[in-house]
């Protein structure tokens, strides 16, 4: 699955350390090609603050439906 910058997606995957639960949304801030086809996701919290930014594979987020 392919994703485009801006594009709105879901986690599939805890990562506890990072306060990201499975379900949690995102944007894709950053497409990156090498060495693997790989998205920057940023978390924001209720008041618009980032609380988390992260690469993702595209086999750990999915678009929203």
């Amino acid at each position: 699955m392919s994703f485009e910058v801006y594009e709105t997606v879901k986690v599939k995957e805890d990562k506890p350390d990072e306060g990201i639960k499975k379900g949690d949304i995102g944007t894709i801030i950053m497409v990156y090609d090498t060495p693997n086809k790989a998205y920057e996701v940023e978390f924001v919290d209720e008041e618009g603050r980032v609380k988390y930014q992260g690469v993702y594979l595209s086999n750990q987020i999915d678009k929203l439906k």
